[in-house]
């Protein structure tokens, strides 16, 4: 906004030096502001191309981190069937085998053996599959977590963009403003024909 601006008077109205140079000052000013604002305007360009490449490149990575991810993911679910399997496996040769009517004596100790190591084996095929589902569960969370973080940093940038274009809106308001002002005090001071 322009100051007030008391001009001495002269015979035909205002002094004219005085006019002269608060019109020069009003330019100056004005040349100066959109100076800023055109090297503001030039940064913010250069930051909102720039943008997009970082954005596309951290995109790209997390679509490459996602496909390992799921790649990773595939094969823990290879393992627990496979696991489901060999429990499958250990289980069909107990229940196959009939119990004796009458127990031998030699028998008994192998038969107590076998399900023996049928039980070792499912306790070991359940405690790798929960391991299995413990590390598919902890890179899927990994992964959602980057992804939401790779989210606020983009609505992070978009605002400062959107804030940073605002203030310029303003100021370029400002200077039609004043310009519009210097406008009207021409006209005040044209000297009558």
């Amino acid at each position: 906004m322009a100051q007030s601006q008391n001009f001495r008077t002269a015979f035909n109205g205002f002094n004219r030096e005085d006019v002269v140079h608060y019109l020069e000052y009003l330019n100056a000013r004005h040349q100066s502001q959109i100076q800023q604002l055109t090297a503001e305007a030039e940064e913010l360009r250069e930051r909102a191309a720039q943008q997009p490449e970082d954005s596309q490149q951290r995109i790209a990575a997390l679509e490459a981190e996602n496909e390992e991810l799921t790649r990773q993911l595939e094969q823990v679910r290879q393992e627990l069937e496979q696991a489901q399997q060999e429990l499958e496996q250990a289980r069909q040769p107990a229940e196959k085998d009939p119990e004796p009517e009458s127990p031998v004596p030699d028998i008994v100790d192998p038969e107590l053996s076998a399900y023996r190591r049928a039980e070792a084996v499912e306790y070991a095929a359940k405690r790798r599959a929960e391991l299995i589902y413990h590390q598919a569960n902890g890179v899927l969370t990994e992964a959602t977590n980057k992804v939401e973080g790779l989210s606020d940093n983009i609505t992070q940038m978009a605002d400062q963009a959107m804030s940073q274009l605002t203030q310029l809106q303003v100021a370029v308001s400002g200077s039609k403003q004043t310009l519009q002002e210097v406008l009207a005090i021409m006209k005040a001071i044209r000297p009558n024909p």
